[in-house]
């Protein structure tokens, strides 16, 4: 590949992301990418092996900037179990804010799954920083895990669950419009098998 342009790779991403905010992944094409972009087709190979890498890469920015909306939103706890809540409210409002991105990130591109275990790892960034805080929690008393990382990866799996559940209206009808309500259930859940019974 040759040296990233730094005008050409955003415009991609951009229009890219574009598209698939109008249709399916399987459904778009490498032409249909370059042409939205203006230019050929030839030239987005210079910079990405093929869609599935391209969409992996807009997959990637979205999971980065959610994991900083989470931390800026866990950082105005003040315990640190209030911290697990305020990182869970911001997940779910954003997927809620965003559901065709949220769908697409979460579930509609291609897992990243033959990369390298360290690039692997990039998209586990949200999961990570709810590791810390519940390690953090740990360390000071207020929460019990025998396995932080497993814990974790549990309460993102089924929140994304519920979430998609409420989005894809697959839960009971009276939920459609309360999405809040019902992931709030599942995270209260959580919290006392983690944090132990509410005060």
């Amino acid at each position: 590949m040759r040296n990233a342009n730094p005008q050409i790779i955003p415009l991609i991403k951009q229009k890219t992301l574009e598209l698939l905010m109008e249709a399916e992944p399987s459904q778009i094409g490498m032409r249909d990418i370059a042409k939205s972009c203006g230019i050929t087709a030839t030239n987005i190979y210079h910079y990405y092996k093929d869609k599935d890498t391209l969409f992996q890469a807009i997959a990637l920015d979205c999971i980065r900037e959610l994991n900083e909306r989470i931390k800026a939103a866990a950082l105005k706890g003040r315990s640190t179990k209030s911290q697990v809540r305020n990182a869970v409210n911001a997940f779910c409002d954003w997927s809620f804010e965003n559901p065709r991105l949220a769908l697409l990130v979460m579930q509609g591109i291609k897992s990243a799954d033959t990369l390298p275990p360290e690039l692997i790892e990039e998209y586990y960034i949200c999961n990570r920083t709810g590791e810390e805080i519940l390690k953090k929690a740990i360390a000071e008393g207020s929460a019990s895990s025998a396995n932080p990382r497993l814990d974790i990866g549990l309460l993102v799996s089924g929140l994304w669950g519920c979430i998609e559940a409420v989005i894809l209206k697959k839960c009971d009808v009276e939920y459609w419009d309360k999405g809040k309500k019902f992931t709030d259930a599942f995270v209260k859940l959580w919290i006392k098998s983690v944090f132990g019974d509410e005060k």
